[in-house]
Parts: C-alpha cells; sequence; structure tokens
C-alpha cells in the first residue's frame, strides 16, 4: 500500500493540498504524507490522479463533510462517490465518524480508513473523548483522527495524557490558539500524523509546513 515505506513508527507530517495542489506538490518535499482535500478542488478526480503521477508520497484523500469544516456543495451521495473514485489514487480515505454513508463507503474501498471527528466549538470532556476512540475503533478505523479545541491549557494538558493511554494509532489535533502549540508537542506524545498547510490554512491554528517541520528538528520526534 505505501508507496515509498515511511517508518509509521514515528509521527508522520501530512501537507495538506487543496485548489491548486498540482502545482502545490512541489512545495510538499519536506511533508511525509500528502491530505488531498477533494472538497476544495473544482475538479477533484483529475486532481487525484495528477497528484498520484506526481508524488510517490503517501496520499489521504478527503472529501470533507461541511458540518465539520468541509466545503463540498453536493449531495452525501456525490460526496462519498466522488470520495470512493479518488481512493483509486489514495493511500488512505479520510471519513467522517458521523457521516451517514461510513460504513458503505468503508466497505466499499480497499483502503485503509482514517474516522475523523472534528469540534470546531469546543472539546468534549476526555471520557467522551475515549468513547469516541472506542466507536472509531469498532467501526473499523486503521487510524482515529480526533481535532477539537481546547479552552484552557489545561485542556491540553488533558488531552496529552489520553494520546499517552491511548491503544491504536490516533492523530490528536487541538485546533485554535491555545491549541496551535500542540501540533507541534502532540507527536512527542504519540500522535500519528501532525497536518500542516502549504499555501493556506485549512483549520484553525495549522502550523505551516516550513513551522512544523522546523519544530520536528527542533523537538526531535
Amino acid at each position: 500500500m505505501w508507496r515509498d515505506e515511511p517508518e509509521m513508527n514515528r509521527p508522520q507530517i501530512v501537507a495538506v493540498l487543496g485548489e491548486g495542489a498540482t502545482e502545490d506538490i512541489r512545495l510538499a518535499s519536506k511533508a511525509d504524507m500528502i491530505e488531498l482535500r477533494l472538497d476544495l478542488i473544482r475538479d477533484p478526480l483529475p486532481a487525484a490522479r495528477a497528484i498520484r503521477q506526481a508524488t510517490g508520497k503517501p496520499i489521504i484523500a478527503t472529501n470533507r463533510l461541511r458540518a465539520e469544516g468541509g466545503r463540498f456543495l453536493g449531495s452525501e451521495r456525490e460526496r462519498m462517490e466522488i470520495l470512493a473514485q479518488a481512493s483509486e489514487y489514495a493511500d488512505f480515505i479520510d471519513i467522517e465518524l458521523q457521516a451517514e454513508r461510513r460504513g458503505e463507503i468503508i466497505s466499499r474501498v480497499s483502503r485503509p480508513a482514517i474516522l475523523s471527528y472534528h469540534d470546531f466549538q469546543g472539546m468534549p470532556k476526555i471520557d467522551e473523548i475515549a468513547l469516541l476512540l472506542e466507536r472509531m475503533r469498532a467501526a473499523g478505523a486503521a487510524i482515529a483522527k480526533i481535532a477539537v479545541t481546547p479552552g484552557s491549557l489545561k485542556d491540553g494538558l488533558d488531552l496529552l495524557g489520553f494520546l499517552l493511554s491511548a491503544d491504536m494509532p490516533v492523530s490528536l489535533i487541538a485546533m485554535g490558539e491555545l491549541g496551535r502549540h500542540l501540533r507541534a508537542v502532540a507527536p512527542l506524545y504519540g500522535s500519528a500524523l501532525a497536518y500542516a498547510y502549504v499555501i493556506e490554512s485549512t483549520a484553525p491554528g495549522q502550523m505551516s509546513l516550513e513551522e512544523l517541520s522546523a519544530a520536528r528538528e527542533l523537538l526531535k520526534w
């Protein structure tokens, strides 16, 4: 499945590409993986094909649900169909835990699934996050992606403690200004994937690829 067989025993930096992906891929050399945000691209399937031809880096195909920060304007059936077709050029798909057709797409697509949850307004209690993780595991997640918005530094400490106790691959993202530093620190505590933008941020508090790469070099994760 993995084209370049990256060292999955260490955290991976994921460069997020949207509209302009076929040009911006040349700026993603410091990334370990590529996330292709299909919902941000006018012609997503030709772009997915072009990105596959342009790089040997593992690709995550994502067609983000509007309720979780996406911009896809079609129906849920159309969203899933585009994701399924784009998966032919990808190594992973990202599908939201709350997506109506989650089970259908996981069964249909022969790619490992990153099951994701996003809360742009706040952060569930840690025991509720633990329940989300169990639901993701039961649904067949290869990696659980949990992105929340901490309201205090104590929330950040709680998230790091949760990471230390996780017993499956988890990408934990703290959004917003209070969570920004955790994008660099969370991989030290076991977060599997750290997302960075190349041209334009796609989430609150997201670091650029240059910033996150520098943080990894400094912190040695």
